[in-house]
């Protein structure tokens, strides 16, 4: 989940949301990419990404640098459009993902501002409409044979699962708890002083040279938050390769 800088509005017309879907398709391509569902609002965006070989950092980070480029330049601003990194959780099995599916879909009828099948800015209308549509993509068709081998029925089947709501509650702007908030605070701030105390860069820091500083860095923030390398490597902005190798010697 992306969203907008104090939940400000990051599309202001359809050109914008156009513009995004098309990075969306471009860069989720060229990173290998498994797309399965998106759902686009003024102010933030859900993706349900299967990240590929780069992960899902690198892939957000193209995505979100492109746009703002774009939306900065059109509408001559400067500084920052997202809040913060974006958001994320795993998906571990096929039933979730399809309880994400439809979560994602439903926003804009959640928000009362259109029903899931007629609103344009998300993936369920390409769902509905099969292979030869602009937007279609063939990891639909993956999601689709969950439901049925038989198209016309499987169709049927994913429009009745999305009709139906079991109060379900996945990742969302209402749901990122203050304490997410203030343990990502502390990242930043742990982050912040030992740049600071070392003179380094982070650029620098994970150089070979340095690998003390960058393991005992890494140790303190798992030390302090518990959080997981591929969390630490999203707040970090560090690969989370490295940081697995780095924190292999404390294992």
């Amino acid at each position: 989940m992306l969203r907008g800088n104090e939940r400000r509005d990051i599309f202001l017309d359809d050109a914008d949301k156009l513009t995004f879907i098309d990075f969306l398709y471009s860069k989720k391509a060229d990173e290998g990419c498994l797309l399965y569902a998106y759902c686009l609002m003024d102010n933030h965006v859900h993706l349900v990404i299967k990240e590929g070989c780069n992960g899902i950092a690198k892939l957000m980070k193209r995505i979100g640098t492109s746009y703002v480029k774009y939306f900065n330049q059109k509408y001559q601003r400067v500084g920052h459009l997202f809040q913060d990194r974006y958001k994320s959780e795993n998906i571990e099995n096929d039933s979730y993902l399809l309880t994400v599916i439809r979560y994602v879909h439903q926003n804009p009828e959640k928000a009362g501002i259109s029903r899931s099948e007629t609103y344009k800015w998300s993936s369920y209308q390409a769902y509905l409409s099969g292979p030869g549509v602009t937007r279609y993509l063939p990891e639909m068709a993956e999601v689709l044979r969950m439901f049925g081998r038989e198209t016309e029925a499987a169709l049927n089947r994913f429009r009745q699962f999305h009709a139906e709501y079991n109060g379900e509650v996945c990742l969302d702007i209402r749901n990122c708890s203050e304490e997410d908030e203030k343990i990502e605070a502390d990242v930043r701030r742990l982050l912040a002083d030992t740049l600071q105390s070392t003179g380094l860069t982070l650029k620098d820091m994970i150089k070979k040279e340095n690998a003390l500083i960058l393991k005992e860095f890494l140790l303190k923030l798992r030390n302090n938050t518990g959080l997981s390398g591929r969390k630490l490597s999203q707040l970090t902005g560090i690969n989370r390769e490295t940081i697995r190798r780095a924190l292999l010697t404390f294992s």
